[in-house]
């Protein structure tokens, strides 16, 4: 009996380290979220290599700002005119096209796939995505700064009495597209180009990287071309925007609200 109570312990004691040295293994390999649920899936190479090139170029700071200025533009081009909101906003981008070569993007700047998104949406994703996204959200940046910076320093010298209040608040592989007519073409004749849905990982990959490389490229160029460091940090600028911005709405709201006053004295009053 002595001997089967320690083969039993013995047997025991081995099952409970498998169960422990399982869960010490689970809990070092499986990532798990705050809310306590593991998370089995995986994050792509593609995903990663798509994300470390894009999150550097991309700024969501940049939104706000262009939202106050599109904002302002829309109400000067409005005023004493009688066309339709479409027609506004199409003479407001076509106003910060001549300012900022191939137009300002659009807000959000970028819009990541959902997770858990295939390769295939991955490389969707990326070629929609303008080639010279990266030159734009840097001159964008420098523009709002420029702008914004004037915009506010009207406001005070009228504030102060050096100049006329404004009267306005405003301020003065295949591409998708191609793919779908290929598709209408296959049962017709053979395309020249390869089909997304059709592409190997490899050629995915190699895409990426080809698409990747350029927007790389394009912004270095199109930068340098305007004797820009293509490696500025645009930060500063942003900071300088919000508090011209800032400063430009607390003005507009006073005067909308009535409580709009001079910062010193008219000369004459």
């Amino acid at each position: 009996m002595d001997g089967l109570h320690i083969l039993i312990a013995s047997l025991t004691f081995v099952f409970l380290i498998l169960v422990v040295g399982m869960n010490v293994i689970n809990t070092l390999e499986v990532p798990y979220h705050k809310d306590g649920f593991a998370d089995i899936q995986k994050v792509s190479s593609i995903e990663i290599q798509i994300r470390k090139v894009l999150d550097e170029m991309d700024s969501a700071d940049l939104c706000p700002l262009y939202q106050t200025i599109r904002s302002n533009m829309a109400k000067n081009e409005k005023t004493g005119k009688d066309i339709t909101d479409q027609e506004v906003n199409s003479r407001v981008e076509a106003a910060l096209a001549l300012k900022i070569p191939g137009g300002a993007l659009p807000c959000p700047l970028l819009r990541y796939p959902k997770k858990g998104s295939t390769d295939l949406d991955w490389l969707d994703f990326l070629q929609k995505v303008p080639s010279d996204f990266g030159a734009r959200v840097v001159l964008m940046a420098i523009y709002a700064e420029g702008f914004l910076a004037d915009k506010e320093q009207i406001l005070k010298d009228a504030l102060s009495g050096k100049g006329t209040v404004p009267v306005s608040d405003g301020f003065t592989v295949c591409s998708p597209d191609l793919a779908t007519s290929r598709r209408a073409e296959k049962t017709k004749k053979e395309s020249a180009c390869v089909l997304p849905e059709n592409l190997t990982p490899e050629q995915i990959q190699e895409e990426v990287t080809s698409l990747l490389k350029t927007l790389v490229s394009k912004k270095n160029t199109i930068l340098k071309e305007k004797k820009i460091d293509p490696t500025i940090d645009i930060a500063p600028l942003i900071v300088k925007s919000n508090a011209s911005a800032k400063y430009i709405n607390v003005k507009s709201e006073q005067a909308k609200s009535g409580e709009l006053e001079m910062d010193a004295p008219i000369p004459g009053k």
